[in-house]
């Protein structure tokens, strides 16, 4: 898994959040999240031009997945949003949500292939602690960011030859 430690400055995201539980009886946290997926590409499709001219890059999309420690252990609740970066977040359409993403140092991790299905474990649990890196909190909140490339990632269902970029901000130890 290719990596490098980047400055970044603040981003503004607008798209569709969920926040609950990621163990439901009738729907997994996949499931949620692909719905998510769904509603923010039915908005695209009918009201792009609302916001098409404020986004930066429109091959570009992110899911941002947010969570307290405590809170996620004890009732296993999350925060999932899905949208594109815009210029700012001035006049935003009132169905969707603003993220300000802070600035400051991140590690870009370039995954490909099957490298995609075990990122998380890989670089959350396995990668940290780094020797010099250690993930950032902000008020008391873990996040990371996932970047999709329309051309270079496929789906879940056609890994082979896809490409996933994940932003985990951090901080340097010692």
């Amino acid at each position: 898994m290719e990596y490098e430690v980047i400055k970044k400055e603040k981003m503004y995201l607008a798209g569709l959040q969920y926040y609950g539980d990621i163990e439901q009886e009738d729907m997994t946290i996949e499931d949620q999240i692909d719905r998510l997926w769904f509603r923010f590409a039915t908005f695209c499709r009918s009201r792009w031009s609302i916001i098409e001219d404020k986004v930066v890059c429109p091959d570009l999309s992110y899911e941002i997945q947010i969570w307290d420690e405590e809170e996620l252990k004890k009732e296993g609740k999350l925060s999932i949003f899905v949208g594109v970066e815009l210029e700012d977040l001035d006049d935003i359409p009132l169905e969707l949500s603003g993220k300000v993403l802070p600035a400051g140092k991140y590690i870009s991790f370039k995954l490909k292939g099957e490298e995609i299905k075990t990122w998380e474990e890989d670089i959350l649990q396995d990668w940290f602690p780094h020797d010099d890196y250690w993930i950032r909190y902000f008020e008391d909140k873990v996040f990371h960011v996932q970047c999709f490339h329309e051309e270079k990632f496929r789906g879940v269902e056609n890994l082979e030859g896809s490409e996933l970029k994940v932003l985990v901000p951090v901080e340097e130890v010692g």
